[in-house]
């Protein structure tokens, strides 16, 4: 089943992508770990897929494997071995699904040489990415008092993955290399508005948010126990791929750039949290009276309507992954004017309809204000970045060869 309850033609990428989005699920995977985990696999697919047919630049692994081993086998290996290693706990789902595809490919030489191949091209990007500072031990920063965060309730978690930021890479030059300018001054008239508009919008009371905004708030909530930000947009692909019947290579091509550019996403959005270290509305708003702003009324028992996570505000890594993925989708397709319909975890059986992939991320973006967990500001300089990461990735990886790329 499709986590956007939307039925999809299915290929051997688009199972494997499922398969992942189901392992995410079940594990409780975070949002910035599932990024990681998901380029991992596209990655792999890629290279496994695109080093038989050799029609684009290579992501990592160069081709050594004859033209004429089977594309699927190659992409069903490599898909299997990454998931294995990554969600180990879920081995046994992932060994069926491999006997179910590969018991559809002719036994042969074709099929055994593209086999082999994908699962050594797994292990050579497995073995890159065990180095790439993901299992790091980063303390969180130090920083106290008005402005910094803080542990937030109902659970004061202490701070999730502080050290993502810090993190190697899928395609950016550098974790800082789209970094955000900053969250407002307390002193500025643009904290006030960011401060008073989500206190009024974003309370678990609110009396001004619409029925609407609180359902975008829901829809995109995308919290434990569902497919995370990332995964939403992956079924969001895997709607749109299927409705445009793009075949087995593109979906390759596809998916490894839309995870690449989200991976870098929640690189780049953690690298801003732990560079500003921002509080988040609940406690800011409990406690106004501490910024040295007297526009800002303090609300002691203030509280947000969807549950706060365990980092800092700035910023907002939904809305990254968010700007990274529409940007992707557009420019993959030529037009980021696509109608369609997607579906939520978190509100099983709701469906919302967009005109364009970047009105879908503006809402993903905003659903975060509704939600009572990022200002504006977070929202609003995360798409941005998000916008910047998705263009860097598409225009400079995985180019058709003849065309200047990287590689």
């Amino acid at each position: 089943m499709l986590g956007s309850g939307i039925s999809a033609h299915a290929d051997v990428v688009t199972d494997w992508n499922e398969a992942a989005l189901n392992a995410i699920r079940i594990n409780l995977t975070p949002p910035p770990l599932a990024s990681r985990n998901l380029a991992i696999l596209h990655a792999s697919i890629y290279d496994a897929v695109n080093g038989i047919s050799r029609t684009h630049e290579r992501y990592f692994v160069p081709s050594r494997v004859p033209a004429s081993a089977s594309r699927e086998a190659a992409a069903c290996a490599a898909a299997h071995r990454v998931l294995s290693t990554l969600f180990p706990a879920n081995a046994v789902a992932f060994d069926a699904l491999q006997t179910t595809i590969l018991a559809a490919i002719r036994n042969g030489q074709r099929k055994a040489k593209g086999t082999a191949w994908g699962e050594w091209v797994a292990g050579e990007i497995l073995a890159w990415r065990e180095k790439d500072g993901s299992s790091a031990a980063v303390p969180p920063p130090s920083g106290s008092g008005p402005g910094y965060w803080q542990p937030t309730p109902p659970a004061f978690a202490p701070y999730l993955l502080p050290g993502w930021g810090f993190v190697t890479p899928f395609a950016m030059t550098g974790s800082d290399a789209f970094r955000p300018t900053g969250p407002p001054p307390l002193a500025s008239a643009r904290w006030v508005e960011d401060y008073n508009e989500i206190k009024e919008l974003g309370s678990a009371a609110s009396a001004t948010r619409t029925t609407e905004q609180t359902e975008i708030a829901l829809f995109w909530a995308d919290g434990a126990r569902t497919e995370t930000p990332p995964g939403h947009w992956n079924s969001i692909a895997q709607n749109v791929s299927g409705a445009r019947g793009n075949t087995m290579e593109e979906n390759a091509r596809l998916f490894a750039l839309l995870n690449i550019a989200m991976a870098d996403a929640a690189i780049c959005a953690w690298d801003a949290k732990y560079t500003y270290d921002f509080w988040r509305p609940v406690t800011a708003i409990r406690n106004g009276n501490t910024d040295g702003n007297g526009a800002t009324e303090p609300d002691p028992t203030w509280s947000s309507l969807i549950v706060t996570p365990p980092f800092p505000d700035y910023t907002s890594g939904h809305s990254t992954f968010s700007g990274a993925a529409a940007t992707v989708l557009a420019s993959f397709y030529g037009t980021d004017n696509i109608a369609f319909t997607s579906g939520s975890d978190f509100l099983p059986g709701v469906f919302r309809s967009f005109n364009s992939f970047s009105a879908a991320a503006y809402e993903a973006a905003l659903s975060r204000l509704y939600g009572g967990i990022h200002y504006r500001s977070a929202n609003e300089d995360g798409l941005t970045s998000g916008i910047l990461i998705g263009a860097w990735t598409f225009n400079n990886y995985l180019r058709p060869k003849g065309n200047r790329s990287r590689k």
